[in-house]
């Protein structure tokens, strides 16, 4: 699985698809996928097996604009703590950029690059696979994504100036209606162009919005929420990629203070650093085993200053170096 992504992109994927009148659970078993993946939005898939099942869904549920439509269901709804910790950041700029660090680590076969320019930003997916299946609707779910995150970032939303797509979009009015801009297809990409101004802009988010994000991701509102190591282990997960995974910032984004956090955790037996050294350990092996991510690139995406500091922490956990660890596998 050289190519994976978190299994949160497909929030909402089987209530929309119901509400087109199709079976969700017979379509992802057409895949391979169980309903777990839809259950569990921190388990890895197949980054073209999602590009595939969002094109099957879109025939069988006769909707060209499926993709977009899921992604504008999301937003930070979608990217669970992560959500939280950008609504913390100071400008839409400072929230992009945590975006792009943690989507290089959890989303490996998508390139997320911002290009300026005297009056606009362009933002642009490029995904590593294109030339083997369609990415026409999974670029729409990633591109109405981004724009609906963006938009809940901001008090009064700045809508796109443009949205530039690789291919023909034979539904260009419902997409321009959607984004709220005009649709240029054939441009070679696909993007979002804003205004330059608005990546100085603050990040101003609507009341409540954090409380409900933090509720949604923590399970608070379900029969059985998650423990105190479940929240612990996703808001690290989140975190570790953009290098702002200090224990102040990870109990910001739980909702608690760090001296609070670190007594919960005593009282587990457990501790902060205990916690963030297993997590490190089994998102070192799970990329080492279903990545080809190169060992510098994993050191640093884990929090680590170079990588004879990670190597000697993975000879502590496992026995043996990364780089042996992963023939092994092979």
């Amino acid at each position: 699985m050289q190519h994976f992504v978190r299994s949160g992109a497909l929030l909402g994927f089987s209530e929309w698809v119901r509400d087109c009148g199709q079976n969700p659970n017979a379509l992802m078993a057409e895949f391979g996928l169980t309903p777990a993946v839809v259950q569990d939005p921190d388990l890895y898939l197949s980054y073209t097996v999602l590009a595939q099942l969002m094109t099957a869904a879109a025939e069988r549920c006769g909707r060209e604009d499926f993709g977009v439509q899921l992604g504008m269901r999301q937003g930070l709804e979608a990217v669970g703590a992560l959500g939280s910790a950008m609504c913390l950041q100071a400008t839409i700029a400072d929230a992009l950029r945590m975006m792009q660090r943690n989507l290089d680590f959890h989303a490996r076969g998508v390139v997320v690059s911002a290009i300026s320019s005297e009056r606009f930003i362009e933002i642009r997916m490029d995904f590593a696979f294109a030339s083997v299946v369609d990415c026409g609707q999974l670029a729409g779910l990633s591109l109405a994504l981004l724009a609906r995150c963006l938009e809940q970032l901001q008090s009064s939303p700045v809508r796109p100036d443009s949205l530039a797509l690789r291919a023909q979009a034979p539904a260009a009015a419902e997409l321009s209606a959607l984004f709220g801009c005009r649709v240029e297809p054939d441009e070679g990409c696909d993007a979002l162009r804003y205004p330059l101004s608005l990546m100085s802009s603050a990040v101003d988010v609507e009341p409540g919005l954090r409380s409900r994000l933090s509720a949604q991701w923590r399970g608070a509102s379900e029969p059985a929420s998650l423990s105190l190591r479940q929240q612990l282990d996703q808001t690290i997960t989140a975190l570790l990629p953009t290098g702002e995974c200090s224990l102040s910032m990870v109990a910001r984004v739980m909702g608690l203070h760090p001296r609070s956090l670190q007594q919960r955790l005593q009282r587990e037996g457990s501790s902060f650093a205990e916690v963030l050294s297993a997590r490190r350990q089994y998102l070192a092996c799970e990329h080492l085993a279903h990545s080809d991510i190169d060992l510098t690139t994993l050191a640093l995406s884990l929090g680590y200053s170079e990588l004879a500091v990670f190597s000697r922490a993975f000879k502590v956990w496992t026995g043996v170096s990364p780089s042996q660890w992963r023939k092994q596998l092979a």
